[in-house]
């Protein structure tokens, strides 16, 4: 799998934790008003659930190596689309909320270089996604 965007992703995130920046808060409500159908969908889940989901995130958008057609991320996707009514525009949304949580947590520090490896990385996992 390829690592596109990964190096510049972990740099961001380094610099997200050396602020001891917490985005679930931030990034939730920005997917809940991208996409308001999720928020219905997520009603069940609580704090700690969002954590992981955020946290299992992170680790996709930093390691290529959880993608492929074994992953566990391609039966993620595939158990969300099937069992919880999870549309793949959702997972386009999420990242779309993640990354402006993360420029406005970063402000300056975020760059040119960063923004364009989030869109390459964000490009191969939604080809995984609407690949599933």
């Amino acid at each position: 799998m390829q690592a596109r965007g990964c190096a510049e992703i972990n740099q961001a995130f380094e610099l997200l934790a050396a602020k001891d920046i917490d985005l679930q808060q931030e990034t939730y409500r920005r997917f809940f008003h991208l996409c308001p159908e999720a928020q219905e969908l997520m009603g069940h889940s609580d704090e700690p659930m969002r954590g992981r989901m955020l946290e299992q995130t992170y680790e996709l958008l930093m390691d290529a190596k959880l993608q492929g057609p074994q992953s566990y991320f391609r039966w993620e996707i595939r158990n969300h689309l099937s069992a919880y009514g999870v549309s793949t525009p959702m997972y386009g949304a999420f990242f779309q909320a993640l990354e402006a949580a993360i420029v406005q947590a970063l402000g300056e520090a975020w760059t040119q270089q960063m923004a364009k490896a989030w869109q390459r990385r964000v490009e191969d996992l939604m080809q995984e996604v609407m690949g599933t």
